[in-house]
């Protein structure tokens, strides 16, 4: 099991041990207009918020409207059913509470809102390159 430390700890400790170390950085397509509103409540609850702080985050994610507005002409207003709302302090924040580092089970993972970036090591360059394949499938 790979400890839950600072990247460059990792980095530095892998290298320091005559390790190849990998970095895999990705950023999720769309994540934040994806996010579905009643599992996000459903693990904010699971995670201990309750009464007036969960009524709270769910009146910040149900009942928004969005419309376009393109040259003084508007589109009707529509519910909007998933996403977190972007460019907010909150939208990374929820975002994070995900399940993307327990399914990844082995790496040092780390979030920072849709960007995922994961560390691996290894003696050799195959065994390595065999990681990488297996944790990405």
């Amino acid at each position: 099991m790979v400890e839950e430390i600072i990247p460059q700890l990792y980095i530095y400790d892998s290298l320091d041990n005559k390790e190849h170390v990998l970095g895999i950085y990705s950023d999720l397509k769309k994540a934040f207009d994806t996010v579905d509103h009643s599992i996000l409540l459903w693990k904010l609850n699971n995670y201990g918020m309750r009464g007036i702080v969960y009524d709270w985050f769910a009146s910040y994610l149900f009942n928004r409207l969005q419309f376009t507005a393109v040259n003084g002409c508007s589109s009707c207003k529509l519910p909007v059913t998933c996403g977190i709302p972007q460019g907010s302090v909150l939208g990374p924040i929820l975002f994070l509470i995900n399940d993307l580092p327990n399914s990844i089970p082995g790496c040092n993972a780390k979030l920072f809102a849709d960007d995922t970036n994961i560390f691996l090591s290894a003696k050799t360059l195959n065994k390595l390159e065999k990681q990488a394949t297996y944790h990405l499938n």
